[in-house]
């Protein structure tokens, strides 16, 4: 079964089906992430069939949620907020040597023979925002 889902804008409305792709953000806690419908729109701007979803995990079930993700061949990704970063590193495969570096993930990539690989881009979005400040 198709299901229509509207945004304000009629214009980005998407389907979701068997086909969609879904990509997790985890935090404990997760009700004040805002990126889901941020990203979601952009996917669907780029014609991508594709989500973000907000999971609230607490520390103690992480682990055991990043397995379960690791079942789930549609699951894309997963974005990694507050407390995770540290011990989603941790579960990573692999990991970029600014990941490596940090000790730290920000995003987890499904690989394609499986397990995650992992980065960390807060550093150079830091970096950005600062230089378009000092560039108004």
């Amino acid at each position: 079964a198709l299901r229509r889902i509207l945004f304000s804008d009629p214009a980005m409305a998407f389907t979701v089906n068997g086909a969609t792709r879904v990509i997790f953000i985890i935090g404990d806690p997760i009700a004040q992430v805002k990126s889901p419908e941020g990203m979601t729109k952009a996917f669907a701007a780029r014609g991508k069939n594709a989500v973000v979803v907000p999971a609230h995990v607490a520390p103690r079930d992480l682990a055991a949620f990043v397995a379960g993700a690791s079942l789930a061949r549609n699951i894309d990704g997963i974005l990694v907020t507050i407390p995770h970063k540290f011990a989603c590193h941790g579960l990573c495969a692999q990991a970029s040597a600014r990941a490596d570096f940090l000790g730290a993930v920000q995003t987890m990539r499904r690989l394609p023979g499986g397990g995650w690989e992992g980065d960390n881009f807060d550093g150079l979005g830091f970096l950005a925002g600062m230089r378009a400040r000092l560039q108004a």
